[in-house]
């Protein structure tokens, strides 16, 4: 029987794509060490959603176990981070359409708000801290979360990776596998529809 600690040593130099071979090779430690690599980007991916730690941590949790299900079928058509994310991000889509909850995060507010509608975003930062204020970030957050939420796939996955992930235009152009040109043009296009949703609102 060999080693548990030498057969996770063994993964841990490998790249995603050494990872998912080593795993159709029958080694399970190979997705161990990819939980390990992205638990917490996807954590934080999941918590930009759904503005609660529980849900945030049980949400992760069913990312990676359909992950671990679906590794078979995964083709490598795209990055592996950004197929983890579209599972989490199409999962806590479907747990703010379930419960309808509404945001509690102001930071979440204010880092979309910021790329969306940088006036708005000052006056947010800006407001004391009253009931009155706190009920207006809270629908703020619920709905910037509600607005995020219905954005195509095709610009809510950059607009994430920009805003709550750090990524700069390449890291993003190499994760979604487009020229930087399309990512730009899709960060413009997230901004615009965020904001016509957002006046739609009455938020702006």
């Amino acid at each position: 029987m060999r080693d548990p600690a030498v057969l996770v040593k063994k993964v841990c130099g490998h790249s995603d794509a050494g990872l998912l071979e080593e795993f159709r090779g029958g080694d399970k430690t190979a997705f161990d060490e990819l939980v390990r690599r992205y638990k917490h980007r996807v954590y934080n991916v999941v918590y930009r959603f759904v503005g609660n730690h529980e849900d945030a941590l049980d949400l992760s949790q069913e990312v990676f176990l359909r992950a671990y299900r679906g590794l078979d079928d995964y083709k490598g058509g795209a990055k592996v981070y950004t197929w983890l994310y579209r599972i989490a991000a199409n999962l806590a889509k479907n747990r703010l359409r379930d419960r309808g909850r509404k945001g509690r995060n102001r930071g979440v507010s204010l880092e979309s708000l910021q790329e969306a509608a940088p006036e708005a975003a000052q006056r947010a930062a800006q407001t004391e801290d009253n009931p009155r204020r706190a009920a207006e970030r809270a629908e703020l957050d619920a709905a910037l979360r509600a607005c995020l939420a219905g954005l195509p796939e095709l610009y809510r996955t950059p607009f994430v990776l920009r805003v709550f992930d750090g990524l700069n235009y390449e890291d993003i152009s190499k994760s979604l596998d487009c020229p930087r040109g399309t990512v730009k043009s899709r960060l413009n296009q997230a901004r615009k529809l965020l904001r016509d949703c957002l006046k739609r609102q009455d938020i702006l």
